[in-house]
Parts: C-alpha cells; sequence; structure tokens
C-alpha cells in the first residue's frame, strides 16, 4: 500500500499516490477514483458501477456508467442506498441506511494495505440480504475492514435495486415492465469487478460471490445463468431460503395490480408509474404487502422479489438442484439454529395457541399438515410460536440447505461444504429493538463473525467470540483462494470435510468455545421433508 506525505508524489503502475495523506487512486474504464486508507485497509466507497436508474432508466436494464475522466471521483464517502421504506427491525443503527435514493448502483471495495496492481490476490463479492426490498451494503454489519486485514482477500459489495423499483412486473411486452431488474444490476456489479478488479490488486479470474438470504439466493440465480457464470468462479451461500418460492406471474400481475391501484395508475401505464416519486412507489408497496393474509406464512418472508422469467430467473432453485441445472463449480452453503425465530415473533407478537398454529400450517401446507403435527408436536398448547420457528427453519432454511448439498454433490464433480452456525450473541442489545432474538441464533447471528464487525456496532466480542469469528473468516478466505476452506492464506483449525450423499453426512458446526464436526445434523427432520417435498 502506499501512503503519501503531504509534500510527496508517488506514482507506481496503475497505482498512484496524490497530496492528501492518506488518500490512494486507482484507475478504471470510467476515469480515475480516489479511496482512502485507514490502519485497516483501503476503502473505496460509493463508485458507480451503472448509470443511475432514473428517468427513462426506471425499470430498464442497467447500463454502464459514463466516464468521469479526467476529473477524479471522490470514492471516500458511503452513498445513498436504495430505496426501501421498512428497515429490518432487529437493529436499525447497525444495519439499516441512514438515506436513500433512487440513484443507487454503486460498490465498495476493501482492499489490504499491502496490495498493489500486480497482486493478484483473491476476491470476494457480497450480495446483502433483505427480503429484496429492504437492507443496503453500507451498512455497518457489513463493512470490509477487519475482514480483509485479517483474510488478505479484496471484498466488494454493493447495492442494487428492491422492491417495486427492482421487481416489479406488469407484462411481457416490449413495453411493459418486466421485473429481475435486481437481479441485472447485481451482474452488472459483477461485470463491472471483471473490468476492474485487477487495478485494485485483485484476480478477476478468482472470484467468489457471496450472499446471505436473499443475497443468497440471488448467488444461487446467478449459479443457474449462464448470463453470469464469466464472471465468478466459487460461492458461498448463506441462510438461503429455498424452499420460499419465487413470485408466479399471476401473483406478480396481481401485486403489480394493487400496487398501481395505490398509485392511482393502470397497471401497464408505465408512464405514469415513472411519474410517481421513489417515495411514493415503496409506500404502495408497503401498503400493497399488508393486503397479505398472515396465515400464509410462506408469504411473511418475500412479498416482493425475483420471478422465474425463462431469462433471468430460468427456474425455481430447489428444481434446478433436483435437476442438476447449475455450475459446477466448488460450493459452501450452510444456515444457523433458529433462523425462523425473526419472522415468526415478527409477524405474531403475542401469544399464538395450538389451535391457530394448526390453521397456520393448514394453510400453508394442505397436503402436508397432518403429517408436519405429528412430526412436530405442540407441547405447549397456549403459545405454539417455537413450534413454527422450527418447522419454518427446517422447511424453508436446514433441510432445504441439506437437498441442496446433496444435489451439488450428487451432480458436481467440485467439492462442496455444508456448515451450520449455533451461537449467540454474548453481549446485550444485538438486536436492539427486537428483543425475541436475545439469547437466540437468528436469521443473520453469523454475519458479525463473518466480517468481524461487532466495533462497528458498539459492541465487544470474548475470548471465545473472536476464535469463531477468526475461524470463519480463516475458512471462507482459504475457500476463496483455493477453492479449499482448510488450505490457503491461513491454516490451522478443524479440518473441514468435504460433503458427501451418504450415511454420514458431515457438517462443520460453528460455535463456541470450539468449532466441531457434527454427522447427520437434523437427519430425522430432513428426511422427513425429502419426503413430503419443498414445495408447499
Amino acid at each position: 500500500m502506499i501512503r503519501c506525505n503531504c509534500l510527496v508524489y508517488v506514482a507506481i503502475s496503475l497505482w498512484s499516490c496524490f497530496l492528501v495523506e492518506g488518500d490512494v487512486t486507482v484507475q478504471t474504464k470510467y476515469g480515475t477514483v480516489r479511496g482512502f486508507v485507514t490502519e485497516r485497509s483501503q476503502v473505496f466507497y460509493g463508485i458507480p458501477y451503472a448509470a443511475p436508474p432514473i428517468g427513462d432508466l426506471r425499470w430498464n436494464p442497467p447500463i454502464p456508467p459514463s466516464s468521469w475522466a479526467p476529473r477524479i471521483y471522490n470514492a471516500t464517502a458511503k452513498m445513498p442506498a436504495c430505496p426501501q421504506y421498512h428497515c429490518a427491525s432487529m437493529n436499525p443503527s447497525y444495519i439499516c441506511p441512514n438515506q436513500t435514493s433512487e440513484s443507487c448502483l454503486f460498490l465498495n471495495i476493501w482492499v489490504p494495505l499491502d496490495a498493489t496492481a500486480q497482486s493478484k490476490l483473491p476476491v470476494m463479492v457480497f450480495i446483502h440480504g433483505g427480503n429484496f426490498i429492504q437492507l443496503s451494503a453500507v451498512s455497518p454489519l457489513y463493512d470490509g475492514e477487519d475482514f480483509v486485514k485479517k483474510s488478505g482477500v479484496i471484498l466488494v459489495n454493493f447495492d442494487y435495486r428492491m422492491g417495486a423499483l427492482g421487481f416489479l412486473y406488469t407484462g411481457s411486452g416490449p413495453d411493459d415492465i418486466r421485473g429481475n431488474y435486481g437481479i441485472m444490476d447485481q451482474r452488472q456489479a459483477l461485470i463491472w469487478v471483471s473490468e476492474n478488479i485487477r487495478n485494485f490488486g485483485g484476480d478477476p479470474s478468482t472470484v467468489t460471490l457471496f450472499g446471505q438470504s436473499a443475497g443468497a439466493q440471488s448467488t444461487l440465480i446467478h449459479l443457474m445463468s449462464s448470463k453470469s457464470a464469466t464472471y465468478f468462479q466459487k460461492a458461498i451461500v448463506e441462510s438461503a431460503p429455498i424452499s420460499i418460492p419465487f413470485k408466479k406471474t399471476v401473483d406478480a400481475l396481481v401485486l403489480a395490480d394493487t400496487i398501481a391501484d395505490l398509485l392511482n395508475c393502470q397497471l401497464r401505464d408505465v408512464k405514469c408509474l415513472r411519474s410517481k416519486t421513489a417515495k411514493e412507489i415503496v409506500i404502495a408497496q408497503t401498503l400493497a404487502r399488508s393486503k397479505f393474509t398472515s396465515l400464509k406464512l410462506l408469504e411473511l418472508f418475500e412479498p416482493l422479489g425475483p420471478r422465474v422469467d425463462g431469462d433471468e430467473v430460468h427456474m425455481e432453485p430447489i428444481d434446478a438442484l433436483h435437476e442438476g441445472k447449475f455450475r459446477d463449480i466448488p460450493i459452501m452453503l450452510g444456515t444457523v439454529t433458529e433462523e425462523a425465530r425473526i419472522y415468526v415473533y415478527e409477524a405474531w407478537t403475542k401469544s399464538v395457541k395450538s389451535s391457530t398454529a394448526v390453521a397456520i400450517l393448514l394453510a400453508t401446507y394442505p397436503a402436508h399438515y397432518l403429517q408436519i403435527v405429528d412430526k412436530y408436536p405442540m407441547v405447549n398448547k397456549t403459545d405454539a410460536r417455537d413450534n413454527l420457528v422450527q418447522i419454518g427453519t427446517d422447511f424453508i432454511f436446514t433441510c432445504s440447505a441439506r437437498y441442496a448439498a446433496d444435489n451439488i454433490a450428487k451432480f458436481n464433480k467440485n467439492p462442496t461444504f455444508r456448515y451450520e452456525f449455533d451461537h449467540a450473541f454474548s453481549f446485550s442489545g444485538g438486536w436492539e429493538n427486537f428483543t425475541a432474538c436475545d439469547h437466540h441464533v437468528c436469521h443473520g447471528s453469523e454475519l458479525i463473525y463473518v466480517f468481524h464487525t461487532a466495533r462497528q456496532g458498539g459492541y465487544s466480542l470474548t475470548s471465545d467470540e473472536e476464535a469463531l469469528s477468526e475461524s470463519m473468516i480463516t475458512y471462507w478466505s482459504n475457500f476463496a483462494a483455493t477453492s479449499d476452506p482448510n488450505k490457503g492464506i491461513h491454516t490451522g483449525g478443524k479440518v473441514w470435510p468435504i460433503y458427501s450423499q451418504g450415511p454420514a453426512q458431515k457438517v462443520m458446526y460453528f460455535m463456541t468455545p470450539e468449532n466441531k464436526i457434527v454427522e447427520n445434523f437434523r437427519k430425522p427432520y430432513c428426511d422427513f421433508w425429502d419426503r413430503i417435498g419443498y414445495t408447499a
């Protein structure tokens, strides 16, 4: 890394230093960007990877940004997130963006201090989650400074269009809003990385795409897509709700019609829809969401999101996994132990009687609800929410992840690695406004350890938690570097076995005080779901 004194100018290859101490500049395809240096990493915030999706570009595929040469682009401040109305209630100050704007297609890059343009470091590109309607790459939770300092890889993340602005569908005609623009944005970010990351010291032929929740679903979409195949060589899938179906065309049209009506527009009147502000649109999508019945459990997860269109999204991930229609590359995937808790306790803030829980299951799984009730007996008759949590966690996350791992191992020649994360925060206030997750391992619990971002939230880790975080960063970055979490930039720790079908399905179990290898995790329950299927 090159630091500058205020009276010194240094230039090495594509790297150059300007007069302000701590600045660093890099040449990209679109012009020079100026970042800054901290004691942990080089940082570049808010680099445009596409033109602003405003005006006629709203509800159109992304296009490359315009060149800003000869001026230098200032990449030293975070840019606004994409429009969203309802951000996560769990910890707004730590997770939610402070500002939003429809001009939001920016990416952030963290580079190790000693990297040069010749370093050819592994690159990890992260897609944030948030049900395809909320959160942002600029959230402190996803800060990359500690991650790159500890791992030695380059980290990139980015924002993409969400909600109605990213996924509204009004029809398949040439003048219609065709949806899946958020997925196109993600690919455009990958293209930008492929074209420019070498100048930051990265190797465009060693790119790992990883994501959590909706970001993990997005990663699966790109694993299925020939359009994305050129731009990454490995994948990590964290807590993908694989059993959540994408929107069917008829449902997407009903939802779009509701949103258009709330905006006083006709469904296919794109001119009218484009005349509305981003704020009006996200309010309308939120009001439309409130029209869903709370008995449809799966609709609580993703009211807006990708639609199977045969082009951007070829098929449901669960079907692609069953048929082996995905890329044969090294893949890591896993879940946490109480994935569905945040959804269940957010939807039902008061006790749910067992009779009501049965009605919810009947509405969600009409063909199999009696078998489910028998498999998950409701011991607590006055509050069956924990039953719903376990059912939702197994069906939507844990067992569908095992099903995915089984099929990946079956069809792929490249290795598959599976994990389970089981550690609740030691510190109080980690979920801030959402106390139902205190002392529980809720959806997203692993992220603070993957990115080592407790300090960004004002929290402190115990020595055991520091060791847990260190192990996860090591495994993640080793995988990015070598396709094997056990080999690479750092070594040591338990050997993480390759996952395979068969009688002893081995999973890396992340926990404190020490990780362990577990065989056949939740096998009786996952065998049950394999038998009845993952389509509600």
